[in-house]
């Protein structure tokens, strides 16, 4: 008879795929095949140990945080290209990978392991840089022609509501006051929504035209400003802003706010209708700033989230939710404009988390 188990164990020992198992919240290690191990450096004595333990280096990158946010939410996390120093003896060696921490759950819907796998992209991000750098022009060129394509439908709803009203009202100069106010309330939603718009376009133009000019923005001191804009937009939606440690970021302050001011919305506008929130709050890694936007809203099907960061594609659970598409796009490349990056992870149902990576030391600003 087949000893299931030991099939198992013996298809991962021989996979090519680098694979390591945690069976517990501080990250034991109990399993990893021989092409994590080169992969890690490392050799089997880190087997019983802990993640952080084992690979220090790594817990200073951020990495083991993912990890333990992955055990505590159940929300899977994947990442592309993302940069880690290798410790080979004396050396750090910088090297680049795609990666998935995969959540395993119970009949409970809690973890009980964490599946990791790994592929090293070095060769294949140094080939892209370089190809990225040719084509720059050209795609932000694209961008923002596609842009303009989607403002000048998106535009077309909130005019049609101002000149819809306006005529109505002219033709009806005895209205109630009750039914004014009512088509006054439309009114100023649609300029709220013309206003976002045209802050949306100038922005990506911004991104176009000028270069990175760098500020000190206190994100602590500006946080509470970004929040209360965000909550005017949408005063019906009850959520709680749970703000960790803020570090200031060194960067270009309209770029910061456009950002923060878009994962806010996302997470305001699709919350859940009892209990939401969401948690923002940083660290310093060796490799520099992370923020992370962990909500329990709605979520994103997981079969849409390759998909999520293209401009006009938004989850299909969201259609009965106002939005032009634009935000998540905007985000990803306002970050690459300063040189970071962004990673989403989400579980329908259980929520969304946004890791901001920013390249930069505290000691920058």
């Amino acid at each position: 008879m087949i000893d299931h188990d030991s099939l198992i164990l013996a298809v991962l020992n021989d996979s090519p795929q680098a694979t390591a198992i945690y069976d517990n919240g501080d990250l034991n290690i109990v399993y990893a095949n021989q092409a994590m191990l080169d992969m890690w450096c490392a050799d089997r004595s880190i087997i019983g140990n802990t993640f952080c333990y084992c690979f220090p280096n790594f817990a200073q990158e951020g990495f083991s945080s993912i990890l333990k946010n992955v055990w505590k939410t159940g929300i899977t996390y994947n990442a592309t290209e993302v940069p880690a120093n290798i410790v080979f003896g004396d050396r750090k060696i910088k090297r680049y990978f795609d990666f998935e921490y995969k959540a395993i759950l119970d009949e409970k819907g809690q973890t009980y392991a964490i599946l990791h796998t790994a592929s090293d992209v070095t060769e294949r991000k140094l080939a892209n840089n370089r190809m990225e750098r040719q084509r720059e022009e050209l795609s932000l060129s694209y961008k923002l022609d596609r842009l303009a394509n989607t403002l000048s439908h998106d535009l077309k709803n909130p005019l049609s509501v101002l000149k819809m009203g306006n005529d109505f009202l002219l033709k009806n100069e005895n209205l109630s006051v009750q039914v004014a106010k009512r088509w006054y309330k439309n009114f100023s939603e649609s300029i709220q929504n013309i206003e976002s718009i045209i802050n949306q376009t100038l922005q990506l133009n911004k991104v176009r035209g000028s270069k990175n000019m760098a500020d000190c923005v206190e994100i602590d001191k500006r946080i509470g400003e970004w929040i209360n804009e965000v909550k005017l937009n949408f005063p019906e939606q009850q959520i709680e802003f749970q703000l960790g440690h803020l570090y200031p970021l060194n960067a270009d302050s309209g770029a910061v706010y456009q950002i923060f001011v878009n994962l806010i919305a996302n997470a305001v506008k699709f919350a859940v209708s009892h209990g939401a929130y969401l948690h923002i709050y940083s660290e310093e890694t060796d490799l520099g700033i992370v923020y992370t936007f962990e909500d329990n809203g709605i979520g994103i099907p997981e079969g849409e989230l390759s998909k999520i960061f293209l401009m006009e594609v938004r989850g299909s659970n969201s259609s009965h939710i106002t939005g032009t598409g634009i935000g998540l796009s905007l985000v990803k490349d306002l970050m690459e404009f300063m040189g970071g990056t962004v990673n989403l992870s989400s579980a329908l149902g259980k929520g969304t988390v946004v890791r901001l990576f920013f390249p930069q030391s505290v000691e920058d600003c």
